[in-house]
């Protein structure tokens, strides 16, 4: 068989096997060991929120009825619509023996419609920290060059560009938030200096949810000449992001948090005005548009995608493909009116009560899903297992910047009757 009709066989089979598991994805699914779990399928109203079944977006989702999971901010389920996407891509591409590797042009497609970027400007890693060590060490800072990061920065958002201080003599610059969110762009434009070469900051700050002004940020930057890198982990699929409005350098997110995708996905945005002005971190094969090894010809791609080297884990990006087309489903827009919906009603249940401290911003602006709260006079750090022991509610304590804190996710398969055994629950410590 000729190689091309080889490749047109091989697409086609494969095309064939995803598309009929894609077509009903949400009917059935099996779990890892073998039990049956039957899931309705998905019934949404995009067009109208309040006819939207929360219940029924709950049943797609293989954790138990009683364990009350608020906690996506650190890893977010998978829907049984990923769930099947990856199961069967793994079946047909182990008995195809193929790498499948030209079929996640799709889900580049799809990643790209949901951010309004091009394709060739979305790379998929393993994860946000992968995407930002790649945005950090494709910039190939210098000694005295300075970068600005916040106290409330992830260990995988801070890490990378503290590693150029470590092995490059980069300067980290330091810089504390307001927890209001009011004064958080004049604090980062008061802190540029004329060595200042990045400012690397959070959509989400995974400490309080609270969110930054990522447009006026980046364009502050520009108007600069300062590169920007932003850690969307908190954001992509919390509620909807234009990247080709908010136009940074570079955009890094895990597909396994408010995605509902599969672990080990990310999404790396970089903009199209940059990809020629730096050189890609590892190379291998698809990195390349010529390469010869006799003559050491080796030039770049001039696209995101060129960081996607080597054989790759196509069943996952597939099902990462499919968390986007899950998300839309539901409506993106619908996904952040129902996690503002239930932090209000959360608001609402502790609002008198002054022991419980809310550390997010309570303005629209500058919150979005998330919040962090602590108790007054007690170590919330301990408390949060016992949430989980006793009450099957799963949190995070937060102990980053020495915030003694929780952080509470409220995703689309959470209720309004979670958030009540939420509120009393608090309300027994308080009382105690």
């Amino acid at each position: 068989m000729a190689k091309s009709s080889r490749r047109s066989f091989i697409k086609k089979n494969l095309l064939t096997g995803l598309f009929l598991t894609s077509a009903f994805p949400l009917v059935k699914a099996n779990n890892f060991l073998g039990a049956k779990h039957t899931a309705p399928i998905l019934k949404t109203s995009t067009s109208n929120y309040n006819t939207i079944d929360w219940d029924n977006i709950r049943q797609q989702f293989l954790f138990p009825k009683q364990k009350h999971y608020l906690n996506t901010g650190s890893l977010g389920p998978s829907p049984n619509t990923v769930i099947n996407t990856i199961c069967e891509a793994i079946k047909t591409l182990e008995t195809s023996t193929s790498h499948g590797h030209h079929l996640i042009a799709e889900t580049h497609k799809k990643a790209a419609k949901f951010l309004n970027v091009t394709p060739d400007e979305i790379a998929f890693t393993r994860n946000a920290t992968e995407g930002i060590n790649i945005a950090a060490r494709s910039l190939r800072l210098k000694s005295g060059d300075e970068i600005i990061i916040s106290t409330h920065e992830h260990v995988g958002g801070a890490s990378p560009w503290m590693a150029l201080a470590k092995d490059f003599g980069a300067v980290v610059k330091l810089i504390d938030l307001d927890f209001n969110g009011e004064n958080n762009l004049q604090i980062i434009s008061d802190s540029i200096t004329d060595k200042t070469k990045v400012v690397a900051f959070s959509h989400i700050t995974c400490t309080t949810g609270m969110k930054l002004p990522a447009k006026a940020i980046v364009e502050l930057c520009k108007s600069k000449g300062i590169y920007s890198c932003i850690d969307g982990a908190q954001s992509l699929g919390m509620f909807p992001i234009d990247l080709r409005d908010i136009n940074p350098d570079f955009y890094a997110s895990s597909g396994h948090k408010w995605l509902f995708g599969p672990k080990g996905t990310g999404v790396l945005f970089i903009n199209k005005n940059i990809i020629k002005k730096i050189s890609p971190v590892f190379v291998g094969a698809y990195t390349d548009s010529a390469f010869n090894l006799n003559t050491l010809t080796l030039e770049y791609r001039n696209s995101a995608q060129r960081e996607e080297y080597g054989t790759r884990n196509t069943p996952i990006t597939l099902g990462l493909g499919s968390a986007f087309d899950f998300i839309n489903t539901i409506g993106i827009e619908n996904i952040a009116q129902r996690g503002r919906e239930l932090v209000l009603h959360f608001r609402k249940g502790i609002e008198n009560t002054p022991q419980i401290e809310v550390l997010t911003p309570e303005s629209e602006a500058y919150s979005a899903s998330m919040i962090t709260i602590r108790i007054k006079g007690k170590d919330n750090l301990k408390l949060n297992p016992t949430f989980n022991k006793e009450k099957n509610l799963r949190m995070r304590g937060i102990y980053e910047n020495n915030i003694n804190g929780i952080r509470i996710s409220f995703a689309i398969f959470n209720s309004h009757e979670e958030v009540d055994l939420l509120v009393n629950s608090l309300k027994e410590v308080v009382k105690a």
